[in-house]
This record gives C-alpha cells, structure tokens and sequence, in this order.
C-alpha cells in the first residue's frame, strides 16, 4: 500500500468555478418531494429541488453535514480513506 497526501478543501473555501462544478454534482442528483398536491389523473405531483438554486449557506451546511470534501477544481475526494492524524502512516 502506498500513502499519498491529499489537499482537501471545504466547499467555502473553493474559488467561485470550483463551487459551480461543486454545484453541477450535486444537481445530478436532485431531491424529489410530493407536494401533497395531485395532477388530473390523480397521481401525486412530485417536484425536485436544485441545489445549484440554494444559498450558500444552505450548501456549506449539505456539505459539512455529509462529510463532503473537495479537491481544489471541486471534485469530491470523499470516497478517500481518510487518516486525520497528524502523525505520518506508518
């Protein structure tokens, strides 16, 4: 096994392109809800949520609550084995 040293950045301290790539993952993905609402058939109207269409904030929270890590372009890096020591592997 070989250990390499990643630079891992949180989403606010991406430059605005690497936000806007950030942006584009995320909306791959869109969160779908119900509305409570039904169209003429009678099935439930479900409409999907953007979150290219959030606030920053509410980015920055999605990101630390899901452990989101990006490289400094805004790919994510969280799918890494993670070592937060200090210390280096042994």
């Amino acid at each position: 096994m070989k250990t390499i040293q990643v630079n891992a950045y949180e989403y606010q301290e991406l430059d605005q392109d690497s936000k806007f790539k950030v942006k584009l993952w995320l909306d791959e993905v869109p969160f779908g809800y119900d509305t409570g609402e039904l169209d003429e058939n009678g099935k439930s109207i479900i409409k999907y949520d953007y979150v290219s269409e959030w606030d920053d904030s509410d980015i920055v929270e999605h990101c630390e609550v899901n452990g989101y890590l990006f490289d400094k372009r805004g790919n994510c890096v969280h799918h890494l084995d993670i070592n937060r020591n200090k210390k280096k592997a042994a």
